[in-house]
């Protein structure tokens, strides 16, 4: 008789057990994707929406406990202009994803179309015109690149690009900001060496400039060229000519 009372009390002990775990499990899954989306155009607001249903898609009915965020870099993906900034988990069972829209800066001149980059030189997309899609202005427009590269990661096809992107970087950072200064950029190549190359930029309100070599001493070469740049008066800022060359003058 007492053996039948342990096991009884055992038995009921696990069915109490696997209750509550089937109770607890229930409760702490996944039925809510929250995504807060920083935007910057009107175009990504809808994209945002779409992103967010990707996202509860993935993770719905799954356990808040073992969700990663490594599993959304797909559906990030499939939206370029996204990268997500935060991952938190609401408990019992929703999730917080923190998102922000890279804006457009470069128009790269392919054949008939242009490849719309972000600032880091990842690639946007690719159309017909170099217009940002935010404001209307266009990017900054570059020529003389041979730029290949899928909707999301870097543009490649070019040896310059590193240092084309370094250079404009480090001028954006001078300047708090390319597009309201530059217009366009163009890579010429005069020769097959190095040393031949040339970056030539024209700014807004219409002073030009020449580097020479600009893969090498690539930062200094953009400082350089700012500093001359902000020392201008305005007047002669509306023509002319900067060049830095190998000597970094």
């Amino acid at each position: 008789m007492h053996k039948r009372n342990v096991i009884a009390i055992l038995l009921t002990a696990v069915i109490f057990i696997s209750a509550a775990v089937l109770g607890v499990s229930a409760v702490y899954r996944v039925n809510a994707v929250t995504l807060d989306a920083s935007v910057v155009s009107e175009a990504a607001k809808s994209e945002a929406d779409e992103l967010q249903k990707l996202l509860l898609e993935r993770y719905k009915d799954e356990s808040v406990f073992f969700v990663k965020p490594e599993e959304a870099e797909a559906d990030f993906a499939e939206f370029p202009y996204f990268r997500m900034t935060a991952f938190k988990k609401a408990y019992p069972n929703r999730l917080i994803v923190s998102a922000k829209e890279d804006p457009e800066v470069f128009a790269v001149k392919h054949a008939e179309e242009y490849y719309i980059l972000g600032a880091d030189g990842t690639v946007l997309g690719l159309r017909g015109e170099p217009s940002n899609r935010s404001d209307g202005a266009d990017n900054v427009i570059v020529t003389g690149i041979s730029a290949a590269g899928a909707k999301g990661e870097l543009l490649g096809g070019d040896e310059c690009i590193p240092s084309f992107l370094a250079f404009c970087s480090k001028m954006s950072q001078l300047l708090d900001g390319l597009r309201n200064n530059v217009l366009s950029m163009e890579v010429s190549r005069r020769a097959s060496v190095q040393t031949e190359m040339f970056f030539f930029f024209v700014f807004r309100e219409g002073i030009r400039a020449v580097i020479k070599n600009p893969m090498a001493l690539t930062e200094k070469k953009a400082e350089a060229l700012v500093s001359c740049y902000l020392s201008r008066p305005d007047n002669e800022k509306l023509g002319g000519l900067i060049r830095v060359m190998d000597d970094n003058e």
